[in-house]
């Protein structure tokens, strides 16, 4: 076969083939090999980030030389000829094909692959990526991705949850007890008192501003049935937001509390409440305050001093927040 006919039908072939591997896997030659499609699934390549469909792997096998009649029967009905022309001239063509591969030569067919022959007079096929054979990808083309760099985030400490419980923590004020603001405010105290009994006690029966005279020698104190209260060490005391009358507070009848804490909710504060009786409290919801809480106590205690002894060995074993109130 001269090289003008070889190349016109090496291009018809080459179009018959690769007209058939859309529909079939293994397209024959007879005399020469076959071409094997495989399915490739799709695939991403480590460093350029090429992102490949799916498609159909071709490979050549050179002992597939018998002939199944589907390129020839092809050929045939393209060129409009008979089927024992069509396989005379695909066999002289194979022939050919031959000669020139063992001669190394290099045979392309187009949109399907290159043959050649190497050292040892193998023939080896290499198959273009220009075209995807495979029908499910059809409409699919190449990707170039850009690859994402992932940073690790920080380790974040879990918030702490709290189950059928919220916890409302004191506000923190200062435990000092203002003794020179409280002197401050005494004369005015009593001089305000002075005056709402004076308007209500008939004339010349009042008291007078100099009953309540701390400098003066011949006073005597009013009966009103004040007893002060000495301690050398006052505790921290919070006093409940009441108005105490005169007339009935003194120390035996003041009321004095241990503080666990204060809750947004009745259901928080019985838990609360659960909890201190378990430990071995007498404790209970004392009341309401101002804001919406319930205040809940250790206890009740009959005395300062029997409070602040309790009191002290709550902050070093339960709770450091818990404080005095007497009312």
């Amino acid at each position: 076969m001269d090289h003008g006919k070889f190349s016109l039908v090496n291009k018809q072939v080459a179009s018959v083939v690769a007209e058939l591997l859309y529909v079939h896997d293994c397209i024959v030659l007879p005399g020469f090999g076959g071409l094997i499609g495989n399915y490739a699934s799709a695939r991403v390549h480590p460093v350029s980030h090429v992102f490949q469909m799916p498609s159909k792997q071709l490979a050549f096998n050179r002992n597939l030389k018998t002939d199944d009649g589907l390129l020839v029967n092809h050929y045939a009905k393209i060129q409009n000829s008979s089927f024992s022309e069509a396989r005379t001239t695909l066999v002289e063509y194979a022939e050919a094909l031959n000669d020139r591969l063992l001669a190394g030569e290099r045979v392309d067919w187009e949109h399907v692959g290159q043959f050649q022959s190497d050292v040892e007079r193998n023939f080896q096929f290499r198959a273009f990526t220009t075209h995807n054979f495979l029908p499910e990808s059809f409409g699919l083309y190449t990707l170039q991705v850009s690859p994402i760099n992932r940073v690790p985030s920080p380790d974040r400490r879990p918030e702490p949850v709290f189950v059928n419980r919220e916890i409302v923590s004191p506000v923190k004020q200062n435990r000092r007890f203002p003794i020179r603001t409280a002197l401050k405010t005494v004369p005015f105290i009593l001089l305000a008192a002075l005056i709402g009994v004076n308007a209500i006690i008939p004339e010349g029966k009042g008291i007078s501003k100099s009953d309540f005279s701390i400098f003066s020698n011949t006073s005597s104190a009013p009966s009103f049935g004040l007893s002060a209260v000495h301690s050398t060490k006052m505790p921290a005391v919070r006093k409940a937001v009441e108005v105490i009358a005169v007339e009935s507070f003194s120390a035996e009848s003041a009321k004095i509390f241990i503080v666990a804490g204060c809750y947004s909710t009745e259901q928080n504060a019985s838990g609360a409440v659960e909890y201190l009786n378990e430990k071995g409290f007498n404790s209970f919801v004392l009341d309401q305050t101002p804001a919406g809480l319930y205040r809940v106590v250790y206890g009740s205690y009959a005395s300062v001093n029997e409070a602040s002894s309790e009191l002290s060995a709550i902050k070093k074993g339960l709770n450091e927040e818990a404080w005095l109130l007497i009312r």
